[in-house]
């Protein structure tokens, strides 16, 4: 679009720039339509006062408040006058009919919401999200075949069909992708830790009793500087010695290359974590 082409869309029109200049008492002649000035007879002749003209027996309304005004034609003789649109919704109002007539015309329109939509869609933040609400709300896989979910997130943004997957079998390769890039992070923070790192081991059983070995890390945080927590592991351990705690144990140390960063490892009373340690 050339520079001529934008000052003509969004500058006013000579008629808009005459609404601006319009006075209160031009914005609210459609209520002084309705009304007259004092006269001979009245009861008060206040030059700023309005008489209702609709009023055929006395006393006759009469008001200098264009509001008060409108609120008795309307519960005294059912006549419904318009509030005028102000000059900040004017402007916008036409600044809008022109900019939206002109990419009609041009035969834009669809181009121009099509770039407005997407230019709020990030193909990786969604997947992020996404597997959030499965992971955490424990959801079905299968949810992403849903047509009420689609339905649910193009009602939401129209272009988002084309970021979001409809097959389940991708959902489980999402999830793992995003288990290791926040797997590196917590990695990338071990390793700069600024203090050593103490660990805590206990073996927990799950539901459908498999044995787990959790592992967690407290340390100190090079970049925020303050003490913080993370779940290193989760895994499967056949059983309770302190030799198949010590075989799940050491991969995952050596997986986060923290060995040499030890300082404690804290458990419970039981003797077979004396053997572990």
């Amino acid at each position: 679009m050339e520079d001529s082409e934008a000052d003509s869309i969004f500058a006013p029109s000579t008629s808009f720039q005459g609404t601006l200049k319009q006075s209160k008492s031009q914005v609210s002649s459609t209520v002084w339509a309705h009304c007259r000035s004092a006269r001979d007879g009245d009861d008060d002749l206040d030059p700023k006062l309005k008489y209702c003209t609709h009023c055929t027996t006395s006393p006759v309304y009469c008001t200098n408040i264009s509001s008060n005004m409108r609120k008795h034609l309307k519960s005294r003789h059912k006549i419904d006058v318009e509030i005028p649109v102000g000059q900040v919704q004017a402007t916008t109002l036409q600044q809008l009919e022109q900019l939206y007539l002109r990419a009609t015309l041009s035969d834009q329109t669809e181009a121009i919401d099509a770039q407005v939509f997407q230019k709020h869609l990030d193909q990786n933040t969604i997947n992020e999200a996404l597997v959030s609400l499965i992971v955490v709300r424990n959801l079905p896989f299968r949810m992403v075949e849903w047509p009420e979910f689609h339905t649910f997130c193009q009602v939401l943004n129209p272009k988002s069909a084309s970021f979001i997957t409809t097959a389940h079998s991708q959902i489980g390769r999402k999830i793992r992708d995003a288990w290791q890039t926040h797997k590196d992070t917590v990695r990338k923070k071990l390793q700069s830790a600024l203090s050593s790192i103490h660990l805590s081991v206990d073996i927990w059983t799950s539901p459908n009793r498999l044995l787990l070995l959790a592992v967690t890390a407290d340390f100190v945080d090079c970049i925020e500087e303050r003490h913080v927590k993370a779940l290193l592991a989760l895994r499967t351990v056949e059983g309770h010695s302190g030799e198949e705690q010590f075989a799940v144990l050491l991969p995952v140390l050596q997986d986060y290359d923290i060995i040499k960063k030890l300082r404690t490892i804290i458990t419970d009373n039981s003797d077979i974590n004396n053997t572990l340690c």
